[in-house]
């Protein structure tokens, strides 16, 4: 009996010895975990997206699962928009927005909400948008939580109540069609928010308000204004000198701060990313030449004063929308044996720049995508080369990247112990052609080209509209890995001390890789599409990944093969733990009943080629053309009751509260008619 009880014994130790050495050693990473938050928008000062926690790891990643999830979001209408905010985490308190620039702020720990901020911006403003009523996020410094608003204010808010303190109006115009995107950044003492429209009609600057009152400190302007007027510091007049005398200075030049932003406390200074021009093509824009500073530029402020310290333009006289907006990062490198303090941006245009962040000295520039616009990069000018491709003013070019840039918005990630950057890249080119002419008209497309992708399915879609995760090193400027494609946009990546990269895409999946080489550990179905950026914090010796789900935005027009058309377009905050259980998927999408194909008397063609003229200049940045599963109503095939309030919803706002806005002000009855014309001879044409 001894001797049984010894090898029961003996048995029983060993089970708990192993146990401990696979379960118990499973979770050790988590063990003794202070609470790490996620204060700021790119995770620390230098907006590298890299978290030291790694609990959740190249072993223990397979065990991720659901912790929990909050769907309480506010909708207005049957309208399911896109989610692109960054999650801040504090105080054991998650805070975050979704459409419409409301804010939210939930218990991390359970998903429980505490409180909710609603600036009921007015529905008419979505006119007023190039892509969506979206929102990027919020900052929180000093007892309170910043927002911009779609219409243009700044907002300060108690972080305990969500009451607001103070409001700003950040707009010089509220007649132009200026918005608010992006999420704003601290710089020092100050708050600092740029605003969207460069497509519309606007003229782009940044401003810098007092943390604790909203007194305004400082506003830099990015392009000239009108030369009847004064400049408004001596920046504009050194940059007057790159723009021609006759440039369209009615249509507003456009150089919007619509998102990228970082603040070096080291050297107080300001990094912001300068956009596109408006006009698109140069020509147009500027007639006499010039490279139209600081279109698509990196500029650096003092954060004091907004005073210029240097500038670097990425892509001068830009024609293609290659906006420099997109997400910049601080870094400490050696290049060629020193040492230095450097900021990399990889922009729209293709090409991946390191530059001296003290100086603005440019260190290196490569391809990280396909690019035909440009050869390359000469170092001792700073100026691309061009190859003439690009040049699309007198006959219609296809050209890479397209529009949508190389890289967008969606935040790349820097893993500092690796020295890799990894970037959501779209591989997509685009026809452009050229207008002959731009007439202001408000509240409109006025960009003065069209650019045309690839048919989805023809020839020369094959491999393009896919996005590819690139691990890029930045001193050797090449790609390390890619990632297998996967269908349209990938999300905004996270990158941890835990050796893995995790990054969200269109076909409803959050997927955790292998930071070293790419290799997928696990791939969650979440059946929503994720263009949003996941972010990682601890609490109570727990690690958790939180990720804001949703597809919309200015690409929802287009959705080949995401996630949107299986599955309700639903948007949630999912947050991840180890042990967590199986995210339950959305209601699948019904087919659509075709409704009956109506008809006008007058389909002239001449009447048609207006109404799709109206259609492309004030409805085609929201509706697809043909329409979408699951994005704005598709209106080739509209109801009956629909299409007889046809002339109420866009004359007259019936369905203003839900993001319909009225065009009373902008359409007579003759192009309403002719809009409708359109539609239903357009329609008839699809069946």
């Amino acid at each position: 009996m001894r001797k049984l009880f010894n090898c029961w014994f003996l048995g029983a130790c060993v089970l708990v010895v192993c146990v401990c050495f696979t379960g118990c050693n499973r979770g050790a990473e988590n063990v003794g975990f202070k609470d790490a938050e996620w204060a700021s928008h790119g995770h620390d000062g230098y907006e590298q997206r890299y978290s030291e926690l790694k609990g959740i790891n190249v072993g223990t990643a397979n065990e991720l699962g659901l912790a929990w999830s909050f769907d309480g979001f506010t909708t207005r209408g049957q309208v399911r928009r896109g989610m692109e905010a960054t999650p801040i985490m504090v105080g054991g308190v998650l805070y975050f927005t979704g459409t419409w620039s409301v804010v939210y702020a939930v218990d991390a720990r359970t998903g429980e909400l505490i409180w909710e901020y609603d600036p009921e911006v007015d529905g008419q403003w979505i006119r007023k948008t190039c892509c969506d009523a979206v929102n990027r996020g919020v900052a929180v410094r000093d007892g309170k939580v910043f927002v911009g608003t779609l219409d243009g204010y700044l907002d300060a808010l108690d972080i305990k109540t969500g009451v607001r303190i103070w409001r700003q109006d950040t707009l010089i115009d509220r007649r132009r069609a200026y918005s608010i995107t992006g999420a704003p950044r601290i710089a020092g003492d100050n708050i600092v928010i740029g605003n969207g429209g460069a497509e519309l009609g606007v003229r782009g600057y940044v401003s810098a308000y007092n943390l604790q009152t909203g007194e305004m400190v400082w506003r830099f302007f990015t392009v000239p204004g009108d030369p009847k007027g004064e400049d408004e510091h001596i920046e504009i007049t050194q940059a007057r000198t790159t723009w021609s005398k006759d440039s369209r200075w009615d249509v507003g030049g456009g150089g919007t701060v619509w998102d990228s932003m970082v603040y070096d406390s080291k050297l107080d200074v300001l990094y912001i990313g300068v956009g596109n021009g408006s006009p698109w093509p140069s020509w147009l824009r500027s007639p006499g030449g010039g490279d139209n500073l600081y279109l698509s530029s990196i500029v650096a402020l003092e954060a004091k004063t907004g005073k210029m310290v240097w500038h670097y333009q990425t892509t001068p006289a830009d024609s293609w929308d290659y906006t420099a907006t997109q997400h910049m990062i601080l870094a400490r490198l050696t290049i060629n044996g020193e040492d230095r303090d450097i900021i990399m941006q990889a922009p729209k245009n293709g090409f991946f720049y390191v530059l001296d962040r003290v100086t603005g000295e440019l260190l290196s520039a490569e391809k990280y995508t396909r690019v035909t616009w440009a050869d390359r990069i000469d170092l001792e000018t700073g100026r691309p080369v061009l190859t003439g491709i690009g040049n699309y003013q007198k006959e219609g070019k296809t050209i890479w990247p397209s529009t949508a840039g190389g890289h967008n918005w969606q935040p790349m990630a820097y893993n500092k112990d690796l020295g890799l950057v990894y970037i959501p890249m779209l591989e997509l080119p685009m026809t452009f052609t050229s207008h002959q002419s731009v007439s202001f008209q408000q509240d409109s497309i006025l960009v003065g080209a069209n650019a045309r992708p690839p048919r989805p399915g023809s020839p020369q879609a094959q491999g393009v509209f896919q996005n590819v995760l690139t691990a890029w090193d930045p001193v050797a400027q090449k790609a390390v890995w890619k990632s297998k494609p996967k269908s349209w946009w990938g999300g905004g990546v996270l990158a941890t001390a835990g050796g893995i990269v995790i990054q969200g895409n269109a076909e409803g999946y959050l997927d955790v890789l292998n930071a070293k080489d790419g290799t997928v550990l696990k791939s969650i179905p979440t059946g929503v599409g994720i263009i949003a950026a996941p972010i990682t914090y601890a609490l109570d010796g727990e690690q958790y990944i939180s990720v804001l789900t949703g597809f919309g935005g200015g690409i929802k027009r287009y959705l080949p093969g995401v996630a949107a058309l299986k599955y309700e377009n639903k948007p949630q905050l999912l947050t991840f733990k180890l042990g967590g259980v199986a995210v339950v998927l959305p209601e699948e999408l019904e087919a659509d009943t075709l409704n009956p194909v109506y008809t006008e008397s007058n389909v002239s063609p001449e009447f048609v080629a207006e109404g799709r003229r109206v259609f492309m200049g004030n409805c085609g940045r929201c509706h697809a053309f043909r329409g979408a599963k699951n994005g704005y109503p598709n209106l080739w095939n509209m109801s009956e009751n629909t299409y007889e309030s046809f002339d109420a919803i866009v004359s007259e706002g019936a369905l203003e509260y839900g993001g319909m806005p009225n065009f009373k002000d902008v359409l007579d009855e003759k192009q309403v008619l002719a809009l409708k014309v359109f539609l239903a001879a357009d329609q008839k044409a699809s069946r």
